[in-house]
Order: C-alpha cells, then sequence, then structure tokens
C-alpha cells in the first residue's frame, strides 16, 4: 500500500518537474500572454491539498523566471491574478470531465484578464481614470485574450488527457469476465 507521504513525495517530485519546464517555457520565444502558467496554478490546486504548494508553485515559478526576465510594477497584480485564476483548481479537484476542464481554463482566463487588465488600468498612466479609459485598457487587451485561453485550456486538456489515458492503459485486463 502506498502511504500519504510517498504520494505526496510523488507528486512534488513530479511537479518540481513540471516546474522546470514551465519555468524554461517562459524563456522561449512565445506569443504574449502564452504560457502555462495559469494552467499549472489550476493542476497544482487539484494535485495538492496543502496552500502552501498549491499556490506556492506557481509563484515561485513567477518570482524564479522574473528574477531573470525582470521585475515590473505590475507583479503584485499579476501573482494575484495567477493564485486566484487557480481557484478554478477546486473545481476540477471535485469532477474532472471534458467539460469541467474547458470551463475551468476558460474561467480561470478570464479571471486573469479581467484582474491584470484592472491592474493596468489603475497603476499606469496609459489610460485615464474613467469608465471609457477602463472601458479602453480591455479593449486594447482584447488581441491578446485568446493566447491565454489556448495555452490554458491546451495544458489542461493535455495533461488531464494524458493523465486519463495512462490510466486506461496501465488498468490491469480481466482475462475473465466478473459478472
Amino acid at each position: 500500500m502506498v502511504s500519504i507521504q510517498d504520494m505526496l513525495n510523488k507528486n512534488i517530485i513530479h511537479f518540481g518537474l513540471i516546474m522546470i519546464v514551465v519555468s524554461l517555457l517562459r524563456f522561449v520565444p512565445h506569443p504574449p500572454n502564452m504560457t502555462p502558467v495559469i494552467a499549472v496554478s489550476i493542476l497544482a490546486v487539484t494535485w495538492f491539498k496543502r496552500p502552501v504548494f498549491q499556490f506556492g508553485f506557481p509563484l515561485l515559478i513567477m518570482l524564479l523566471t522574473d528574477m531573470v526576465i525582470g521585475f515590473h510594477s505590475l507583479m503584485p497584480v499579476v501573482y494575484l491574478a495567477i493564485m486566484c485564476a487557480g481557484l478554478t483548481g477546486f473545481i476540477l479537484k471535485k469532477q474532472s470531465s471534458f467539460s469541467t476542464i474547458l470551463g475551468s481554463g476558460l474561467v480561470s482566463s478570464i479571471i486573469f484578464f479581467v484582474m491584470t487588465n484592472f491592474g493596468v488600468w489603475v497603476l499606469s498612466s496609459m489610460y485615464p481614470k474613467t469608465v471609457l479609459g477602463l472601458m479602453s485598457c480591455y479593449g486594447a487587451a482584447i488581441p491578446f485574450f485568446h493566447n491565454t485561453v489556448i495555452a490554458t485550456v491546451g495544458i489542461l486538456v493535455a495533461v488531464f488527457g494524458l493523465n486519463y489515458a495512462v490510466k486506461r492503459w496501465f488498468q490491469p485486463k480481466l482475462l475473465f469476465n466478473q459478472s
């Protein structure tokens, strides 16, 4: 029988490898907002029980890579948006069907979009502090939204699909019908 500690260690090792890959992907040239960090925040919430792991891994990825890429004034907003987007992982923790995976990816992308662009409007001088300025800020960000959705949903579908396929492939086959 596998102990809880063994499962936790296994999850940390697997997630550690994912963290390394995701960190490296932030350095590879990619379209704006097309990174797997939001998907990783959802997966961390789904896979771990302790909040320090659920929210710590994605924030650690961001902090370590931002140390190389460079810090900016919107970091607190972006980090908070990643944590809030990751909350959709609690839906997948209860039920992971194709529709909940798609829904979680879409809702988390919307959360990230709304929060980060609100942060741009509040903290920068690019837009007037009016309702029209806020709408202009969101409007200017729309061309980047699909990249967030594609990356987030794509990674979630790939990870959950691979997990499902591996479970089905390695599930012991019954030699005889046991009905």
